[in-house]
């Protein structure tokens, strides 16, 4: 049976829909299997308590940390703690992209009305994502608090525009690199260094050598997904840039990854071939 022909409006409303049944399917996992959704949260409370703990010991002997104060600094870690753990419940495909070539699932899906690539993602879903999660949104309103944020409309808006266009960072700049699986079979021992690298930016990045600056800004921009955006809802007179910056980075590094995949799916044969 032939799929029926949509404009490009239908197909996006058709796309979100069916993203929303993967989502159900992601929440009915959780609710199913409480005992390892629990734990996953308290995971994630411990691991990023313990971050916050070596940020506390640091301040009690220094006031600021290249001129940022200590609640800024929490603030810092809990949008990039955030962003990461939604890259992670929603985008975690390209770890898993690897196993999809290689067990022949590709196949199956190359044959189906819909995208391999869109099929991947609403298959990626990932349990220890919903404890970071959790506790990154909470570290974030408990500095804000702090702070004493002036937070308008726009602001608040901005926060879900960053968080989504970090999760879009990371999954573009991952994806970019486990498509290399079409040509390379074994990609897995690059792809976690470069996914760890996302970790440097949950601080200023003022306190890192100038090439680890310029790496992470320039040419894996982790930087325009975390502390970029943190920088603008503190400072947002010093980063105004930030405010057009973070979601233009965060679609031409995914129209680059998207060209990259589209280019190594052309060059697939099957897993018999």
């Amino acid at each position: 049976m032939l799929a029926p022909r949509r404009n490009m409006l239908q197909q996006m409303i058709y796309l979100i829909g069916l993203y929303g049944h993967y989502l159900k399917v992601y929440v009915k996992t959780l609710i199913e299997y409480r005992a390892d959704t629990l734990i996953a949260i308290v995971a994630g409370i411990v691991a990023q308590g313990s971050t916050l703990l070596f940020l506390t010991v640091i301040f009690q002997r220094i006031p600021k940390l290249a001129d940022w104060s200590f609640y800024e600094m929490v603030f810092i870690f809990g949008l990039a703690a955030t962003a990461k753990a939604l890259n992670q419940a929603l985008f975690n495909a390209p770890f898993s992209l690897t196993w999809v070539i290689r067990s022949g699932q590709m196949d199956v899906m190359m044959v189906r009305p819909v995208g391999a690539l869109f099929q991947s993602i609403g298959n990626s879903q990932e349990l220890n994502g919903v404890g970071q999660l959790v506790t990154g949104i909470a570290i974030m309103v408990y500095s804000a608090s702090r702070l004493e944020m002036d937070w308008t409309v726009w602001l608040l808006v901005y926060a879900v525009i960053a968080l989504f266009s970090s999760a879009v960072i990371q999954f573009a700049v991952l994806l970019t690199i486990s498509v290399l699986t079409f040509w390379v079979h074994e990609i897995r021992s690059l792809i976690y260094p470069i996914n760890w690298l996302f970790d440097f930016t949950r601080y200023p990045l003022e306190i890192f050598h100038p090439v680890l600056r310029g790496l992470l800004t320039y040419v894996i921009p982790y930087a325009l997904g975390s502390f970029f955006p943190a920088a603008y809802l503190l400072r947002s007179h010093q980063y105004e840039w930030a405010a057009w910056g973070v979601p233009a980075t965060a679609a031409v590094v995914m129209a680059l990854a998207y060209w990259l995949w589209s280019v190594g799916l052309r060059r697939y044969s099957s897993v018999a071939g």
